[in-house]
C-alpha cells in the first residue's frame, strides 16, 4: 500500500491506501466516523456542532504521493466516488429476516 496525502477543506490526512479514489474514500469514511462519534455524545451545547467540524469535507478531495501542494495530486468530486461500504453488524432472528 502506498502512502497519500488527502486534503479537502481544511482537512489534511495522510493515508494507506492500494490507489488514490481508496483514500479518497478512506477520507470519507474517517469523516463520518468522527462525526458519528460525536453526535454519539448526548448533547451538551453548541460545541458539540463545532467539533463536528474539524470532520467535514468539502464537496471535492484532492489525493497525493507527493505531499500537500495544492494541484499535486488527484481531485475527487465526493458524489463521484463509489458509497463508503458500512461493516457488516450480525443481527438477531426477531430483527432481521435475511440473516
Amino acid at each position: 500500500m502506498a502512502k497519500y496525502y488527502v486534503r479537502s477543506g481544511w482537512v489534511r490526512l495522510v493515508l494507506d491506501a492500494r490507489t488514490a479514489q481508496d483514500a479518497a474514500v478512506r477520507a470519507i469514511q474517517w469523516s463520518l466516523d468522527g462525526r458519528a462519534e460525536i453526535f454519539r455524545e448526548p448533547e451538551r451545547d453548541r460545541m458539540r456542532e463545532i467539533e463536528a467540524l474539524e470532520f467535514q469535507l468539502d464537496d471535492e478531495i484532492e489525493v497525493s504521493e507527493v505531499g500537500f501542494r495544492p494541484g499535486s495530486g488527484e481531485v475527487f468530486d465526493v458524489l463521484d466516488l463509489p458509497a463508503v461500504r458500512l461493516v457488516a453488524r450480525p443481527c438477531s432472528a426477531e430483527v432481521c429476516e435475511s440473516c
